[in-house]
């Protein structure tokens, strides 16, 4: 498993330096820079004063010039400075970077926390009323797109009850109170950004699971189990349930991809700060050392979790060994 892994990892050297060659050439040749955005090209700053700030800023030199020192400084862990924020852009990133871990871990734990038991049910009562209740949700789910279903939360939830705050990640009258507080706060603002993130990566998971324990449920060691007198509860939840574990194990780093992706699109939604926000509003601002950062890291996360799921394969079914 070990060789498995460090094999991935060096071939994920390669498709890195490719991903960022291409990443660093789309943002060099799109209109506009954060120069401009700062400053304005209306007339408010004379053309000479604006060169001299792109030419101090390295903006008009070559792009493998500029690629070949962007790369050095990722190699030294320097990711270069906001041009927009004027800081460094790890720094910004990392101001971020709590919401959004905060997020993807309570849609994680919404995930299986309903999607598990539900997909047992499921699996279990095939073709019975409990599982035409489960289909019936899953295909209302799945006719939903991420922001629809998120609108739909926010209205009833923050609107109509005022369970949930409508948008933000922190109470902002919170001032000089005690850490948990502070963290009461920011969970209260993540529960319905998660819930919108988690609602159709738990359909796919109850309906893998739903068809793997209903393959597991008609196998011989099944029948073998109960016709020795083992009871059915002690059937499902420790035999079948294990050995149906493979689909969601093998789908673990992809759901974390994905919730870092829709966090993109839900934070803009909820005005929550985290790094999908930032990274909207980066390329609004034609931030491009910000951009180009997060790109990076979002492919990073894709190989890394791909890799996960890999290993968590091997952590639940020894007898998979991938050579």
């Amino acid at each position: 498993m070990w060789k498995s892994t460090l094999r991935r990892i060096l071939i994920a050297i390669p498709q890195l330096i490719v991903v960022s060659i291409i990443v660093f050439a789309i943002a060099s040749i799109m209109p506009g820079d954060a120069l401009g955005g700062m400053f304005g090209e209306d007339g408010t700053m004379d053309y000479e004063t604006m060169r001299q700030l792109r030419i101090d800023a390295g903006l008009y030199d070559p792009m493998w010039e500029r690629y070949i020192r962007w790369a050095r400084g990722m190699l030294r862990l320097d990711f270069g400075q906001s041009l927009i924020h004027r800081r460094p852009v790890i720094e910004l990133v990392g101001e971020r970077l709590s919401n959004t871990m905060l997020l993807s871990t309570i849609s994680v734990l919404m995930i299986y926390a309903f999607a598990v038991p539900v997909g047992l049910i499921s699996g279990r009562f095939r073709g019975k009323l409990p599982d035409k209740i489960i289909n019936f949700y899953n295909f209302i789910q799945m006719a939903f797109p991420m922001v629809v279903f998120a609108v739909i939360l926010m209205w009833v939830f923050a609107i109509l009850l005022q369970w949930f705050p409508l948008r933000g990640s922190v109470d902002v009258t919170i001032v000089n109170e005690s850490w948990w507080i502070v963290m009461r706060s920011r969970i209260n603002h993540a529960i319905l950004p998660a819930l919108s993130l988690s609602a159709l990566a738990g359909v796919g998971i109850i309906q893998f699971l739903g068809n793997e324990v209903n393959d597991q449920k008609n196998l011989e060691y099944t029948t073998t189990a109960i016709g020795k007198g083992v009871p059915l509860n002690h059937v499902y939840t420790r035999h079948i349930f294990r050995n149906s574990l493979l689909p969601i194990a093998a789908g673990f780093g992809g759901i974390i991809v994905g919730l870092f992706g829709g966090a993109v699109i839900i934070e803009n939604l909820f005005i929550f700060r985290g790094m999908g926000n930032l990274y909207v509003s980066a390329i609004g601002q034609r931030d491009w050392p910000v951009v180009n950062f997060l790109v990076m890291f979002y492919s990073t996360l894709t190989i890394v979790g791909f890799l996960i799921s890999d290993i968590a394969l091997t952590i639940f079914d020894p007898r998979i060994r991938i050579k």
